[in-house]
């Protein structure tokens, strides 16, 4: 059951997507168990196994704005300008996972994402009151993302629940949102970004308590960005993106040997930015909330389908998101 539980549960969960099964010799015998998994493969990729992951997933976000740039004479009296912006943003990834089990303990994973990536902006001066003076800005464009490379070790082996620690380490292989214009005219970039432009670590830790027929999962993790000197408007000036805490739990129910669901939330709180070591006025802490549910099914002993759906329940998070999966295990 814990094997086919593996295939769907919701990142950053995974590590738990290769599929695990039993000696067709020691099936016949008797029943797998939880037991039989975790004595000789473990929870990550079993040693000398290569898994090759292939996903892709549609994210779709939209927000409303209003802009104020003026001054009050009296509280109902504003004068200056008035904007207001919608935006339409649409996110295609196609990822391409290899892991590779170093040991029965130890997975090593490379992860090389491509974006894609549909911007419509529509932005108006309300005063103006014409929707001749709407100025609509369409973007698209895409290009490789940045590239991670992970490694996870499993803590302990014959107690429940069994941890799993995790580094991530996340590159600046993509194109950075400081390295592209942005047009006057609309305060908008000229081309889409497809990464952060900043290096960063991601240590975790994660929880798996199996209790038949389902498995209850968990996660914690800090995200760590580098500072960098970018060129804003002509001058080299040191950003440091905030930092994120991530946390995650769900469960995962099997309803036979082939099928399963899970259910989870997620949550992150993305900290204030800096520049130039300090804090703009205008900086905030984002809070993104998501409720994900997921269905996985077991294609042969080698490969599964995985499918998760995700909606987010705050302001800053994305509205949508769908990703597809296809493990296969060598």
């Amino acid at each position: 059951m814990l094997a086919n539980i593996k295939g769907l549960l919701p990142v950053p969960l995974l590590l738990f997507t290769s599929p695990v099964l039993a000696d067709d010799s020691e099936q016949a015998k008797r029943p797998q168990s939880v037991n039989d998994i975790i004595e000789r493969p473990g929870v990550l990729t079993p040693k000398g196994k290569f898994t090759v992951d292939t996903s892709i997933s549609y994210t779709q976000n939209s927000s409303n704005k209003v802009s104020v740039v003026g001054y009050t004479i009296l509280p109902t009296l504003l004068v200056g300008r008035i904007e207001v912006s919608d935006s339409d943003r649409t996110t295609i990834t196609t990822g391409l996972t290899m892991r590779y089990g170093l040991t029965n303990s130890t997975e090593l994973e490379l992860r090389l994402p491509y974006v894609y990536r549909s911007d419509q902006i529509s932005t108006r001066p309300i005063q103006d009151g014409a929707e001749a003076n709407t100025i609509n800005t369409t973007l698209d464009g895409g290009g490789l993302g940045d590239v991670e490379f992970a490694v996870r070790q499993q803590l302990n082996f014959d107690t429940t629940p069994y941890w799993v620690g995790g580094l991530i380490v996340k590159s600046n292989t993509g194109k950075s949102p400081y390295d592209i214009e942005v047009d006057s005219s609309t305060n908008t970039l000229e081309e889409v970004s497809t990464g952060s432009g900043f290096w960063s670590v991601e240590p975790s830790l994660s929880m798996i308590y199996p209790t038949d027929p389902a498995v209850i999962f968990s996660s914690i993790s800090y995200i760590y960005n580098f500072k960098d000197d970018v060129d804003i408007s002509g001058q080299t000036i040191e950003v440091d993106l905030g930092d994120t805490i991530a946390l995650s739990g769900g469960f995962g129910f099997a309803i036979n040997p082939d099928f399963s669901f899970s259910v989870g939330l997620s949550h992150k709180t993305i900290l204030k930015s800096k520049i130039a070591g300090a804090e703009d006025d205008n900086a905030k802490l984002l809070q993104l909330d998501s409720l994900s549910f997921g269905i996985n099914y077991a294609l042969s002993k080698s490969t599964s389908l995985g499918i998760n759906a995700q909606a987010g329940l705050t302001e800053d998070t994305p509205d949508f998101q769908l990703s597809v999966r296809v493990p296969y295990s060598f």
